[in-house]
């Protein structure tokens, strides 16, 4: 087994989930775009069906954005040898 095997699966993980997300990214603003002509209060908010889809879509993508830039990040350290200083997972600091 690879040093590097569970740094590529992670980042081929990663890479399928955010391509994922730029796609419901435009799915959520063609739902917008449908929702605001279909299912607006006189007042111009969006309600029904409409709110609750562009809602949900952009709830998952918030989670995914948080989950896995880290873990983005984390295999970008791994496989690029960042030096532990540079890195940003060191625990302590060196004192001076």
């Amino acid at each position: 087994m690879s040093r590097y095997e569970v740094e590529k699966g992670m980042l081929d993980e990663t890479a399928a989930h955010l391509l994922t997300g730029s796609l419901l990214c435009a799915l959520d603003a063609a739902s917008l775009v449908i929702g605001m002509n279909v299912s607006v209060t006189k007042d111009g908010h969006l309600y029904g069906f409409w709110a609750a889809l562009a809602a949900a879509i952009s709830s998952y993508v918030l989670i995914i954005f948080i989950l896995l830039v880290p873990r983005l990040y984390s295999a970008y350290i791994e496989m690029n040898d960042v030096h532990p200083d540079l890195n940003g997972f060191v625990g302590r600091r060196r004192r001076r």
